[in-house]
């Protein structure tokens, strides 16, 4: 008997998937969670349902004539579970983790700007679209807005974060896009 599980390209996103529930209904309570549920909702729609992210990422957006390259899940893991929920997680230390927050309320917005512009431009959903209006760009916004109202929070540090996540927005589909051609 065959599985009935969507092709996910790895496990992490059922693991995410699994995760969006508890951590959704835990975050009404607990706001500190609230950009990992808004990253799990992001994911899921990206990787699990509908998904097919890696092809869209790497054949429409990239170029590149196969599935899982220059994204690779290898790559995805590391992006998505590694950076993602990691900086997510870490937007629960509050004032002490000011720049990492907002390096992850930047990629955010620009993961957002990335999937709005593409669907826009080329007239057609894309997996990630839908949750980067519903869950990336407000818990960016609100996020924001948190640590700039927090007295304990240095302009400094959301600068330097903020910084950090425009530079990696910027430049993340670029060294993709030379890793590809690279790749011969």
């Amino acid at each position: 008997m065959g599985s009935h599980l969507p092709d996910t390209h790895g496990r992490w996103p059922l693991v995410g998937a699994g995760a969006l529930v508890p951590v959704s209904v835990l975050a009404a309570a607990r706001p500190g969670l609230r950009p990992l549920a808004a990253l799990l909702w992001h994911q899921t729609e990206e990787w699990v349902w509908p998904g097919a992210f890696l092809p869209w990422i790497n054949r429409q957006v990239l170029g590149s004539d196969q599935d899982e390259f220059p994204i690779d899940p290898r790559f995805g893991l590391m992006l998505n579970v590694v950076f993602g929920w990691g900086l997510s997680v870490a937007t629960m230390a509050g004032a002490s983790a000011a720049a990492p927050a907002a390096l992850l309320y930047t990629t955010h917005l620009g993961n957002a700007g990335l999937h709005i512009g593409w669907a826009l431009r080329h007239r057609r959903y894309d997996p990630g679209t839908i949750t980067s209006v519903v869950t990336l760009i407000p818990a960016a916004v609100s996020g924001f807005r948190s640590l700039r109202s927090d007295p304990d929070v240095s302009r400094w540090a959301i600068l330097r974060g903020s910084l950090g996540g425009v530079g990696l927005s910027a430049l993340l589909i670029p060294a993709l896009r030379w890793r590809l051609r690279r790749a011969g």
